[in-house]
């Protein structure tokens, strides 16, 4: 019988809802005040992706191993 692949499902899930969370962490305001140039930005977007992107699939890849356990049948 064939079972979810519940680590993939969350590993996605994961990623994409990081990605989300690193918009609005990276388009936050500044503390100064002072406009930012668009070139930083767009850099900025760009690096913090990389990093956002994987830890999120790390995190969803280890939810869905913890949720997998559980439904498991014995």
């Amino acid at each position: 019988m064939q079972q979810r692949n519940y680590p993939k499902i969350f590993g996605l899930i994961g990623a994409g809802l990081a990605e989300v969370y690193m918009v609005f962490a990276v388009l936050a305001p500044m503390q100064s005040g002072a406009p930012v140039p668009l070139g930083y930005l767009i850099q900025r977007l760009l690096v913090s992706a990389i990093f956002f992107g994987v830890f999120g699939a790390l995190v969803g890849t280890g939810i869905g191993l913890l949720i997998g356990g559980l439904f498991r049948k014995r």
